[in-house]
């Protein structure tokens, strides 16, 4: 995962066909609430889920890079993961403030 700015980037390598059918997680945790959309308010966080054929997504050999943009608000954390929605299954998932 690499961090720039409002973009996250999501790089795989070595990346399979089936590395690239998952959903990606990617949930926004604002400082303060009060920024988020109206139909976002009551879970608190922004919900950015993709899935990696949709969204500034490719795979290069066996590497796998997905792009995604993140709100202009302040952000307080981050939460990313992958997950197998035939399974309703968590690969891997993880936190972190943006900061860091």
């Amino acid at each position: 995962m690499y961090l720039n700015e409002r973009t996250l980037t999501y790089c795989k390598q070595p990346c399979t066909a089936a590395d690239a059918e998952t959903w990606f997680l990617l949930q926004v945790i604002p400082v303060d609430p009060a920024h988020l959309p109206a139909h976002r308010k009551q879970y608190r966080f922004d919900n950015l889920d993709f899935h990696f054929r949709v969204r500034g997504s490719v795979r290069l050999g066996d590497q796998c890079i997905a792009i995604a943009q993140l709100p202009d608000y302040p952000i307080g954390r981050i939460r990313v993961g992958q997950w197998i929605a035939k399974k309703d299954s968590i690969v891997w998932e993880a936190e972190f403030p943006p900061g860091r």
